[in-house]
């Protein structure tokens, strides 16, 4: 086997790096081998459904995996309000002072405020900024950054490309739960439940039923199950070398809300397979389907080599929740009062009290094994795969299934009692043992650099009986098992007949171990820094503009040339295009309206949602001509808004951003944008709070809000409508709906093969002007993108009277359903 980039891998075999969601967890993850932990504080992070940890155990979970040699990462990787910053900075200040090795974040104003503040500590990009592009690598590494987790719809080539240009480090998903949605622009949960997938608080609605109307009509989509949108779960082992030959630094784990066991198997497993690679040796593929069985038996709903390793159908749309590893088909059912036998042929090894998932009409309904009975009908407490047993189950879930119906393993008995049994790894110690008649016992302990001695008061007797051997001493010092140590080699140095207690020897093994941890933990310990948040530096374009009052301008988003020039007729300030209308806009027939609507309204050149590397490459003669004619570019991604830094193009940073804070605002402004557009997911008392304390404001400095428009949910690289276009069922100009349990309505777009999925209510603020306006904002903006020519006047007429301070009002739409968004209640 040939690794590309092999001097990186044998030199630094990739980390690997474990979720902890409690200290049991955390626990798992040193059993399993972990190399690194991640794991969550306070509510600060993205997994807010896991326990995570409190403050108060912040520094016992920190010393725990250093005691283990292990590293400690803190996810404080969401988007971070105005008046939470300095509750952050003081969380990250406990955790700095405890020792963490590095902090995961999303929010790119807390990166430059603890660059800032904390030089000395590692600073980590989360996938939730959405990176996957070298420019995107460049621009937060010049933030601060030292390692990015890339979006997870790379593929091993781009990767490799990556780590092939830049100095930092790369780390990628390997393993656990996908997200449908490119992470960090998903807002899917958000609009529907009010809970923020962006603030950890995601309620999985990608995990539930939904159908298809096209063109209003309900249809059935052969081979799509009824979980279309519903991820299988990563699992890359079979094809690891592949990987590991990028030359990243670093394989993560997901599943911060898993059980230990999880953990453990998962890290183990993952850790096996690096060291095989690094050793060019390659797993069989027997051998990776055992590994891969255990893994689906702590948790499975399918699996997927991801778009890592080149599949482009990441979903599992048959069911939408874990199921176990199949076991067999029901052949025969016999019911009793208390009890039901189902009669199966295993296709996996079972023994009493496994838990089992079966598939009936009414849904999966699980049970444990009771009882387990062979083919003749005697009593036995295990079964090997092949042999036809009966399992008896309760009769209260044998009333629904069925022959036919399928059987699957969900809890694996054995398996989990090895992993509870397993021992966490220590961190290994030499031990030097100098025994001498007459003189006092000394032993020495070693880890790496650090060692420490224990001179005991006991002196070396010489022995009158039997004497105590070599042997002895070693097994004495040996048995580290109360302690985070284990013990490497044991070098005993013995002068004359000895006789030393084999307590003494405890004893003194104890102190050495005792002081040797409390060296290994204080190398990581450092000064609390007390930074306040009034002290960090803001920056400012121009120290002399202050804050200026005025009514906002009004900005709409349109899809084509003939909707901008009736933007602009209708009182547009500004008006945002799609980059790749460019042509059609400055066409020759369009010449004389483009120098009209120019001098009345800005216009802005709206770049792709995505762009990797081959598209940002692309995207360069466009966004040069933009430049020759003078337009300003908006801004989707971190690699987009690096490019428009180095052309010197004037940009504007798009929503998708999730810009909570006037510091994150700060970073974009000194890039080079001239107008950062806030999340939606903000109230209009937390968007006044950045509006109040952004450091400068001026007409190069803006601030904007959308105020009318369809949300997009998300932005996938899933091709959803794909099986749709080659059944014949929908075309390329189709209206198509994804409809949930409750009739809820969803509009779905195709763009270059990904999909855009969006809101079933018309966000509408028209009545609500007044309000917007005291929040302080310099823009407001239409999301037109979606509407016609007629929809397009008239709402932005509308808006141009409303903000004028003359009345209007905007016609019912049939069948449209309108919301406030989060303008009065926030995430």
């Amino acid at each position: 086997m040939i690794l590309k980039n092999e001097k990186k891998v044998c030199d630094i075999p990739p980390e690997v790096l474990a979720p902890a969601g409690d200290m049991d967890a955390l626990i798992g993850a040193i059993k399993g081998g972990a190399d690194a932990v991640y794991f969550g504080v306070t509510d600060l992070n993205a997994r807010k459904g896991a326990k995570n940890f409190s403050m108060d155990d912040l520094e016992d979970a920190i010393d725990m995996l250093h005691s283990h040699g292990v590293k400690a990462f803190l996810a404080l990787n969401i988007p971070i309000k105005q008046k939470e910053l300095q509750h952050a900075l003081d969380v990250v200040d406990k955790a700095y002072s405890f020792g963490v090795d590095a902090i995961i974040l999303q929010d790119l104003g807390l990166l430059s405020i603890l660059h800032e503040s904390y030089p000395d500590l590692a600073l980590h990009a989360s996938t939730q900024m959405t990176v996957h592009s070298m420019e995107g690598v460049d621009f937060v590494a010049n933030e601060g950054a030292v390692r990015v987790i890339v979006s997870r719809e790379l593929t091993v080539r781009e990767i490799t490309d990556i780590v092939d240009h830049s100095d930092t480090e790369i780390e990628i998903f390997v393993h656990g739960a996908l997200c449908y949605s490119y992470s960090g622009k998903c807002l899917f949960s958000s609009f529907l439940s009010d809970r923020s997938a962006n603030r950890g608080a995601c309620a999985q609605p990608c995990r539930r039923p939904y159908e298809f109307v096209v063109n209003g009509r309900k249809v059935n989509v052969k081979g799509m199950g009824r979980f279309p949108i519903s991820c299988a779960e990563l699992c890359t082992l079979s094809d690891l070398d592949e990987i590991v030959g990028t030359g990243l630094r670093s394989l993560k784990i997901e599943g911060r809300m898993k059980k230990p066991e999880y953990v453990t198997e998962s890290a183990s497993v993952y850790k096996r397979a690096v060291e095989a690679v690094c050793k060019k040796e390659k797993l069989d593929e027997v051998k990776v389907m055992e590994l891969e069985t255990d893994l689906a038996k702590l948790f499975y709903r399918g699996f997927t080599k991801g778009f890592v390793l080149g599949e482009r159908d990441v979903v599992h749309s048959k069911y939408s929740s874990s199921y176990g590893v199949f076991l067999g088909k029901i052949r025969d059912i016999s019911t009793y009062r208390y009890t039901t036998s189902l009669t199966i042929t295993l296709k996996e090894d079972i023994q009493v009290k496994d838990g089992v998932g079966i598939h009936t009409k009414v849904g999966v309904l699980g049970s444990a094994i009771n009882k387990l009975l062979d083919k003749d009908g005697n009593e036995i407490k295990t079964a090997k795969k092949g042999d036809k047993v009966i399992l008896e189950i309760s009769s209260k879930t044998g009333k629904a299934v069925a022959r036919g119906n399928e059987v699957y393993l969900t809890t694996d008995q054995r398996l989990l009692e090895s992993l509870q049994r397993t021992k966490e790894q220590g961190l290994p110690v030499n031990i030097e043992v100098t025994a001498e008649v007459g003189q006092k016992l000394k032993v020495r302990m070693r880890s790496d650099d650090l060692s420490v001695e224990v001179v005991d008061d006991f002196e070396v007797q010489e022995a009158k009986k039997a004497p105590t051997s070599e042997e002895q001493i070693v097994s004495a010092m040996e048995k580290l098992g109360d302690t985070s140590f284990t013990a490497s080699s044991v070098d005993v140095k013995v002068a004359g007949n000895i006789f030393i207690p084999i307590g003494v020897l405890t004893g003194a093994r104890r102190v050495a171990a005792e002081r040797l941890l409390e060296k290994v933990l204080q190398q990581y310990r450092k000064e609390e820094k007390h930074p306040l948040l009034s002290d960090i530096s803001h920056f400012c374009v121009d120290s002399g503009c202050g804050s200026i009052v005025r009514t906002p301008v009004l900005s709409v988003e349109v899809k084509n040339s003939g909707a901008l020039f009736d933007a602009v007729e209708m009182g547009a300030d500004c008006v945002y295009l799609p980059v790749r209308k460019l042509p059609e806009l400055t066409s020759e027939q369009n010449a004389e309206k483009l120098e009209v609507a120019r001098k009345s309204a800005e216009i802005v050149l709206l770049l792709p949602r995505i762009s990797h590397e081959s598209e940002l490459m692309q995207l360069l003669p466009l966004i040069e001509k933009a430049k020759e004619s003078d337009f300003r570019i908006a801004c989707y991604t971190l690699g987009q808004v690096e490019i428009a830094k180095q052309a010197g193009v004037p940009f504007v940073v798009q929503k998708e951003f999730n810009t909570f804070n006037s510091y994150t605002a700060d970073e974009f402004y000194k890039a080079g944008a001239c107008r950062v557009t806030l999340s939606t997911e903000l109230n209009l008392d937390e968007i006044n709070d950045v509006c109040n304390d952004i450091s400068c404001r001026g007409s190069e400095n803006q601030l904007e809000i959308v105020v009318h428009g369809r949300e997009l949910m998300l932005i996938t690289e899933h091709d959803l409508l794909k099986p749709l276009l080659e059944q014949g069922i929908a075309t390329d100009g189709s209206e198509v709906l994804m409809v949930d349990s409750k009739g809820v309505e969803y509009p779905v777009k195709r763009v270059d093969e990904r999909t855009l999925i969006y809101d079933s209510k018309v966000l509408d603020m028209s009545d609500k002007m007044d309000q917007l306006k005291r929040a302080g904002v310099d823009v407001m903006r239409l999301d037109l993108s979606l509407y016609g020519k007629r929809d397009v006047k008239e709402i932005t007429s509308a808006y141009r009277r409303l903000l004028d301070g003359k009345p209007a009002e905007l016609r019912p739409r049939r069948g449209a359903k309108f919301s406030r968004g989060h303008y009065f209640k926030g995430v």
